[in-house]
């Protein structure tokens, strides 16, 4: 990818992946700083792009594990974000403890869980987005993103009952 491509794609999609990144992070400055370290990114290392998918599904998908990697790395994580999280994850939130713990609970099953995993899990339930779009977003069979969010859910599902 050249200089002159990346430029092109900073035009028609940094307000989206700015959008995207202050979504996530739920803070406009850090997710202005991260839109501009996935650009970043990109500049230093054009030859991860491998076209595998279109260029803007591969831009969200690097904000999205940017995303992730700057949440896990937090010392204090942002309340409201986790408060979502806990949220979708639970198809039953009257049954979740409320306030602090809900919001660790959240903070603690993205953490003992992989980051592949914790991606698609933020894809679907709280992006709202399909088993398909999401094995093309991270490059899995349909099947195998089932089986992980399956896990993944049995596995919330089964720490919030042991609280």
């Amino acid at each position: 990818m050249t200089p002159s491509a990346i430029q092109n794609l900073y035009e028609s999609h940094s307000f989206a992946l700015f959008r995207r990144c202050r979504r996530l992070l739920n803070d406009a400055e850090e997710g202005r700083d991260a839109m501009q370290e996935v650009f970043l990114m990109v500049l230093e290392n054009p030859d991860r792009f491998r076209g595998w998918s279109s260029a803007s599904t591969y831009l969200f998908g690097v904000a999205t594990h940017l995303c992730l990697n700057r949440i896990r790395n937090r010392a204090a994580r942002d309340e409201r974000w986790q408060a979502r999280v806990s949220e979708a994850l639970h198809a039953r939130p009257t049954e979740l403890a409320e306030g602090a713990e809900a919001r660790e609970l959240a903070a603690a099953i993205l953490r003992e869980t992989d980051e592949k995993t914790a991606a698609m899990a933020v894809y679907h339930f709280v992006d709202g987005l399909t088993q398909g779009e999401i094995s093309e977003l991270v490059g899995l069979s349909r099947v195998t993103v089932n089986q992980r969010l399956q896990r993944f859910r049995r596995a919330a599902l089964l720490r919030a009952e042991a609280i």
